[in-house]
């Protein structure tokens, strides 16, 4: 028997025979430690609800089942149960009364003691713990109705955690210009920074009165740079590093990338203002491969202003090798490989939905099998990202979370705030790698995956695991953890004993002979300590090291900005305007962020321009605005905004534009009939013909707790409908009912490699009518190679249909 039937029956089977008057043990059962994590040497003292008074057996048992300890509870459940002192690890405390076993377990975690670690203010491992948002007050939560915010930092510091990613509200700092306030933001701040850890600070969350035209992004340069100096004049200190905005190319923006680098720009120079040292992140990307979106924010000259580039990611382990390779084409691309990368978020969605209802109404919950699912994925994600060259990787997330209808269940911590297994391997993990250096990547035997570092004495650990369906896999709800994978392979080590460590920190001891050390390696990651001598089969890649720019210095103080009318359209990408009507009306915005007058002109790549002056000055610390009119060049592509202020260059503003006239289309009659279309969705699908609309319609009806998806997936007939040279895709579709949480067009890129390469193409949501979309190819997504085309949605119903019709390849002339 093991953890996983153990618990699964504490969970399900053994809750049948348990009396309805008898509490789960889990709300039974109180640790006098925060989260029910213990330091080690801490005394183990729990209490019990007087409602399960009477003559009450325990059991402790390790998470692989293996009975530890027993007994009678004191003073007929009235006293405090202090158990022996046990090894580091993860344990479950069982209850039984008379004949009758209360359901559930109380878990509990022996971890290291933070004072006797050695400290590592660089450290890789790092948590996203967003406490000032998710450990708020919740009277609705019986088990936690507090704030949890000295919980939360005290089991960061528990945990090992150097670093921890914080959230802040701008609306709530800031509700009136001028009057800021620290609420609870400044509270988590001077809670971490007490014990000891960096705070990596993130805000969105614009305020009304910085908006006239937008909707998320600040309007109001000025007051975005005001607000970052304040914020980091405010947490000084406390908040090391700070990321404007979050997931900016997914709905955390409306507004077009241009906006978003506008805006990145001014916040900048607020923290360097403040701080000059302060090191400033580009906003967490959400969506990889990277879409053009992040090539335009790069186009406006972004890099200048930013320090770290920051990428987030839920996708499978089997994917990190090609995301990297994403990012490092794009960072080389742009001129930036030699910036720190860091990944602000980084979690699973391996283990699917909660399979257990929450006590909380509305929620579900992580099954025993999820948690260690989400154990195993913990180190094997962080290892790999820093095996790939990543500088930094925050964890999502510390605190207890439910996203998608209640159904994701989030955290590290459950919501009564005691730890899962993942927060024990976090633990783990930095107890035994937080301080070591990453020297590379051992091959011991076919299906393991072992990792060298170098710890500062000199000695050597390695962190090693077989490859299961977490590894292998895609997104796959049914994951269990049934097959261990396991298998034995040996390294060339001196003879002696060697101290290993299992998953969730239980300890061990094992001998080498004759040279040999054999491993019994599993699907959880296990460490083993005191080697030495030995040499990685890969090595490391280098350090990443900041490159001087090689272009002439900027005057970054000068910052475009601009407000299109709506002769212009901002596309589902926010990567570019459609171009609707000419002459186009727009305004341009020049902010001067400096203690001087700032004396120069403004120019314009192609096409003609009204409006513009040959020169302009701009006032310290203020600004101008012009009303143009613009007529494209034949052709062009971007419109592009530079200027030389006192015989420096500004940074220039870059929106590209596209327009159909002109242009030729092409039909593809052959996506009319339903049969040419490949269900691919996350419910059960139906693909048809509707006469009366000359369309083809997709029907998805969605099972219970599963991210909705539907993508049908057409096979271009080539070569006789091939893409290449096309510029643009048409469509029309409209849907019913009005509930779609986003829109895609994926063009499917096969390159030989053995898996393929899909390109997202963002499409305003459709509505109950009929409509015409237009997707445009770019460079990133050249129509070269292209074999299919998925045309779909995200869906915030549990049924969806929508219909399509008339699809068209356009080409310019």
């Amino acid at each position: 028997m093991n953890y996983l039937l153990t618990s699964l029956a504490a969970a399900s089977l053994l809750c049948i025979a348990a009396a309805e008057t008898l509490p789960d043990t889990a709300a039974a059962v109180r640790a006098t430690a925060p989260g029910a994590v213990f330091q080690e040497n801490e005394v183990l003292e729990f209490t019990l609800d007087p409602a399960v008074a009477g003559t009450v057996r325990y059991e402790v048992r390790d998470w692989r089942d293996n009975l530890i300890t027993s007994g009678i509870w004191p003073a007929d459940g009235h006293g405090t149960l202090r158990l022996a002192d046990l090894s580091r690890g993860y344990y479950q405390l069982s209850l039984s009364k008379g004949p009758e076993q209360l359901k559930g377990t109380r878990s509990f975690a022996i971890v290291a003691d933070p004072e006797k670690r050695r400290r590592n203010p660089d450290s890789f491992f790092a948590l996203d713990s967003a406490q000032s948002w998710l450990a708020r007050p919740n009277p609705a939560n019986p088990r936690f109705p507090g704030e949890g915010f000295e919980t939360v930092s005290e089991l960061a510091r528990r945990a090992g955690a150097e670093h921890i990613r914080e959230r802040l509200s701008w609306s709530d700092v800031e509700p009136v210009r001028g009057q800021f306030t620290g609420r609870e933001y400044q509270k988590n701040a001077e809670l971490l920074h007490q014990r000891g850890i960096q705070v990596l600070g993130m805000y969105h969350n614009a305020p009304r009165w910085t908006k006239q035209h937008s909707s998320k992004l600040p309007d109001d340069l000025t007051a975005t740079y005001e607000f970052a100096r304040n914020a980091a004049l405010r947490f000084a200190g406390k908040m090391t590093a700070w990321e404007f905005w979050n997931e900016q190319d997914i709905g955390f923006t409306d507004e077009p990338a241009w906006d978003y680098a506008a805006c990145l720009k001014a916040a900048a120079l607020g923290f360097k203002t403040a701080d000059p040292g302060l090191p400033v992140l580009l906003g967490g990307i959400a969506v990889t491969p990277l879409a053009p979106y992040n090539d335009v924010v790069m186009q406006n000259g972004a890099a200048e202003y930013f320090d770290i580039f920051n990428v987030h990611t839920y996708r499978p382990l089997r994917d990190y090798p090609a995301i990297l390779e994403d990012i490092r084409a794009f960072m080389k691309r742009h001129g930036i490989e030699g910036h720190p990368l860091w990944f602000t978020e980084n979690g699973s969605l391996a283990e699917g939905s909660g399979r257990l209802p929450s006590y909380l109404p509305g929620r579900k919950s992580h099954s025993p099998e999820q948690e260690l699912l989400v154990a195993e994925f913990l180190p094997k994600c962080m290892v790999t990202m820093q095996s790939l060259g990543v500088n930094r990787d925050y964890f999502f997330v510390l605190c207890p979370y439910n996203e998608q209808n209640g159904g994701k269940d989030w955290g590290l911590l459950r919501h009564d705030y005691t730890a899962k297994p993942g927060y024990a391997a976090f633990a783990t993990l930095t107890d035994r790698l937080g301080a070591a250096e990453y020297q590379g990547i051992l091959k011991p035997a076919k299906n393991v995956r072992a990792f060298l570092y170098r710890q500062p004495d000199g000695s050597q650990t390695v962190i090693y695991w077989t490859l299961s369906e977490l590894d292998r896999d895609g997104q796959r709800p049914d994951l269990t953890i049934t097959d261990r994978y396991e298998t034995t392979f040996t390294l060339a080590v001196a003879d002696g004993t060697y101290r290993t460590t299992d998953l969730l920190g239980s300890p061990g001891t094992i001998t080498a002979g004759n040279g040999r050390l054999e491993l019994r390696a599993e699907r959880f990651p296990a460490y083993v300590d005191g080697l030495s001598g030995l040499k990685p089969d890969i090595p490391a890649p280098p350090p990443s090291k900041q490159l001087v720019p090689s272009v002439e210095p900027l005057d970054k103080a000068i910052v475009f900005k601009t407000v299109l009318s709506p002769d212009f359209q901002l596309t589902a990408g926010k990567d570019r305007a459609e171009l609707l009507n000419t002459p186009a009306r727009l305004k341009l915005l020049i902010y001067n962020f400096s203690t001087e007058e700032k004396r120069g002109c403004i120019t314009i790549n192609e096409g003609k321009v009204k409006g513009l002056p040959n020169q302009t000055v701009i006032p310290a610390f203020g600004r101008k605005e012009f009303s143009l009119t613009f007529i494209p060049a034949a052709g062009q592509k971007e419109i592009v905004f530079r200027g030389v202020f006192q015989d420096k260059p500004a940074s220039p503003l870059v929106i590209p534009i596209s327009s159909l006239d002109g242009c030729r289309t092409v039909d593809l009659p052959n996506t009319s009939d339903p049969l040419n279309w490949k269900p691919n969705s996350s419910g059960k699908m139906a693909i048809s013909f509707d006469p009366a609309e000359q369309a083809v319609c997709f029907h998805t009806k969605f099972p219970p707790n599963v991210d909705r998806w539907v993508y049908p997936e057409y096979t271009l007939q080539l070569p006789q409908e091939s893409l290449h040279g096309a510029y643009a895709l048409t469509f029309e579709v409209k849907t019913t009912p009005d509930a779609i949480k986003q829109m895609l067009v994926m063009s499917v890129d096969h390159t030989g490699e053995k898996q393929e390469k899909a390109v997202h193409h963002p499409v305003l949501r459709p509505s109950e009518h009929w409509e015409k979309r237009t997707i445009y190819f770019d460079k990133q997504s050249e129509p070269l190679e292209i074999i299919r085309l998925r045309i779909g949605l995200n869906s915030m119903s549990d049924e969806i249909t929508y219909r399509i019709r008339n699809i068209q390849v356009v080409y310019q002339q």
